[in-house]
């Protein structure tokens, strides 16, 4: 079973009942509120070649979030950012084991690693950096910069890294399993980002050992950042960063 499919074969118990009441897709991110008041976060995927405006004949305000779920299997990338927004409402809000802490002070780098990242978190970075032995970057063509390796590059280096950190965004453009098969001995595998769903349950069954993202704890502030196109940055401070274990 593909990834995309077991979150949506274990969230689909939680959505029985309840219905998509606010649905903000904004440039930056997409927003989800659930009738219960639970809000989920996701970015918002834009691909190359496609076109972004949703079919007229689909609408999520008002739908059971059970049958917004089926959207993260669609081939439509701003259908799947409203549908892992919703598998974040619902599992995200839950009573879970949180890690309280800085991400790097639960992964503990060494001097000695060689370290792969999957998406530039630039804070994160600067703070490796100083840390490692070696970090690799690896971001799409169009987001290429100074420093930064093409995604090309990661057969040659991701099986050298003692520590992956990689972007919750894979989930959307369908590239994070390939990501995966590539590892072989890194010691610790966190899946960061607000993107990321708190679900154990379902990257028990690949090699992740942390995840790292986001739960609401301002909703109007949430959805009124989304609305403005805000990045992460200007979304903190409806947010508040939280581990897990897998």
């Amino acid at each position: 079973m593909r990834l995309e499919e077991a979150l949506v074969e274990a969230a689909t118990p939680l959505a029985r009942g309840r219905i998509l009441r606010r649905v903000f897709i904004g440039l930056g991110y997409t927003a989800v509120e659930l009738s219960d008041g639970r809000c989920g976060l996701a970015y918002t995927l834009f691909e190359p070649g496609c076109c972004d405006y949703l079919p007229p004949e689909v609408s999520f305000r008002g739908r059971p979030a059970d049958l917004a779920l089926r959207h993260l299997l669609s081939t439509h990338p701003l259908e799947r950012s409203v549908a892992l927004a919703t598998v974040n409402a619902l599992f995200n809000s839950r009573k879970l084991p949180l890690l309280e802490g800085d991400v790097l002070e639960l992964v503990r780098p060494r001097p000695e690693d060689e370290v792969a990242m999957v998406g530039h978190f630039e804070p994160l970075a600067r703070k490796l950096s100083r840390k490692v032995k070696h970090l690799w970057i690896f971001e799409k063509g169009e987001r290429l910069g100074p420093g930064l390796l093409p995604e090309t590059e990661m057969p040659v280096f991701l099986p050298r890294a003692t520590l992956v950190f990689v972007t919750a965004v894979t989930i959307l453009n369908r590239t994070l399993e390939d990501i995966l098969e590539q590892i072989q001995r890194a010691r610790e595998v966190v899946l960061l980002g607000p993107s990321t769903p708190l679900a154990p349950e379902v990257f028990c069954d690949f090699p992740m050992s942390l995840l790292s993202g986001v739960r609401v704890k301002d909703a109007e502030a949430l959805f009124s950042g989304v609305a403005e196109a805000r990045g992460f940055r200007g979304l903190k401070e409806a947010l508040e960063k939280v581990n897990l274990r897998v």
